[in-house]
């Protein structure tokens, strides 16, 4: 008589694979103590946090299954010439660029330092963390074992510090190129703009073939000061992605975003905006677009802190073939926060009878005088609007495909950076064109 084997647990699985890549791993690196810390205390988080399953709430639209069964590995240290994947834009020449290929700083696809902006800092995320120079208050609890893997294997990044009235008026570009198949990525990044400072900052997540990419970034807008973040992330479409954004604004500050999410088989894109001064706004749009398989998932955190303070969120899902789109966005507003303004609007766009669209809005207020809205809408393209452009002589297909394009489009029709914004209207129609 045999015995049949237990099955195994697949999230187990990948969580004890993980923590035994990252333990041989962290015992390879060779910078200061001070990251080694940081590394291993997000070990240790990681070790007690379970990696999200089928039935967590939070994770239950969000499908990982693909995920557990890859075998990832780390950067060997050793850099190749390899085939880059092809740019829609000339990011030297918009502005200072800044270009980290599986993870390591490219020098030859970067803008050398002669030539960076004056009234500007720009160092390296190794070398501030190796002089304990943020302390411990820029380490939040990690929200879940993803993120505590992220931290743990954070390789690179930069830090960006703007003097005060310092006008930035070009953009530097943050770009995260992945040529390695099945490699993990991991960068941390933070942005410091003092009093009436004005930064705009453009971030593009491309390539990674099976590949397992983190983003993390901590943002802190000073008094009267704008930060503007522009995110492309159009990562090869069998990636995997996963980022966190804080943004903390003082008193009469301005957050814009924009962000075209189109890339990775699943991606999930998480921002945590913290009004914390009189009069300070934040402004979010979101392009989406998946098709096949995909899985975009867009979630965000919105606090008001303090009174006559202004958030706006829009964000349009074109999903197609079987691909999922799931929105989960919060708006917080704490007592003695009156005179909030707060707005968050989805509307998604369903291409196919099979696709998903799975949308979240939630408000909690404990202030009395506030103004706080939010909606959901969900459709298919209007036959009326494919009747009237077929009555002028544009075939079904193309009629439709201008519709969906310009759906998606208008939610990031304010772009400032006008080659970005062409680029990415481009790319929603070279999208929709392909699928």
């Amino acid at each position: 008589m045999t015995h049949s084997q237990p099955l195994l647990n697949p999230v187990a699985e990948a969580q004890s694979r993980f923590h035994n890549l990252l333990d041989t791993w962290i015992e390879r690196q060779v910078d200061a103590e001070p990251v080694q810390s940081r590394r291993l205390g997000a070990l240790a988080r990681f070790s007690v946090l379970d990696l999200p399953k089928p039935k967590d709430e939070d994770w239950k639209y969000t499908k990982l299954a693909t995920l557990w069964k890859k075998l990832f590995h780390w950067h060997d240290g050793i850099t190749q010439s390899h085939t880059l994947p092809m740019d829609r834009v000339d990011w030297l020449a918009l502005g200072t660029v800044l270009t980290f290929v599986d993870g390591v700083l490219s020098h030859d696809l970067s803008t050398p330092d002669v030539f960076w902006p004056e009234g500007v800092s720009i160092r390296p995320m190794m070398s501030v963390l190796s002089q304990d120079a943020l302390g411990e208050d820029d380490q939040p609890p990690c929200s879940d074992a993803m993120q505590a893997l992220a931290k743990a294997s954070m390789m690179a990044g930069v830090y960006i510090h703007v003097k005060a009235g310092v006008v930035v008026d070009k953009p530097i570009v943050i770009r995260q190129l992945g040529v390695k198949t099945l490699l993990i990525q991991s960068l941390m990044h933070r942005v410091v703009l003092e009093q009436g400072a004005v930064l705009t900052v453009i971030e593009d997540l491309m390539g990674a073939e099976e590949g397992l990419v983190f983003s993390q970034w901590q943002n802190s807008v000073g008094q009267n000061a704008q930060f503007t973040h522009l995110l492309w992330q159009q990562l090869d479409v069998t990636a995997h992605a996963f980022s966190w954004r804080d943004v903390t604004l003082a008193r009469d500050a301005r957050f814009v975003q924009r962000a075209l999410c189109e890339g990775a088989f699943v991606s999930r894109q998480q921002m945590t905006v913290r009004l914390e001064g009189e009069n300070a706004e934040s402004d979010v749009a979101t392009g989406v677009i998946a098709m096949a398989q995909q899985t975009q998932d867009v979630r965000t955190h919105t606090r008001h802190d303090c009174m006559h303070a202004r958030s706006r969120q829009l964000h349009r899902f074109a999903i197609g073939g079987q691909a999922n789109g799931v929105f989960h966005g919060d708006i917080l507003v704490e007592k003695g926060a009156d005179k909030t303004d707060a707005n968050m609007a989805t509307n998604n766009l369903l291409l196919s009878p099979r696709a998903q669209a799975n949308s979240k809005p939630q408000l909690e207020i404990y202030a009395d005088d506030v103004r706080c809205t939010h909606g959901v809408t969900s459709g298919n393209v209007d036959e009326a609007q494919i009747f009237y452009l077929r009555a002028r002589g544009i075939p079904a297909a193309q009629a439709k495909l201008m519709i969906s394009a310009a759906f998606a489009q208008a939610a990031l029709e304010d772009v400032p950076v006008d080659t970005v914004r062409e680029a990415w209207q481009q790319a929603i129609a070279d999208k929709l064109q392909r699928a």
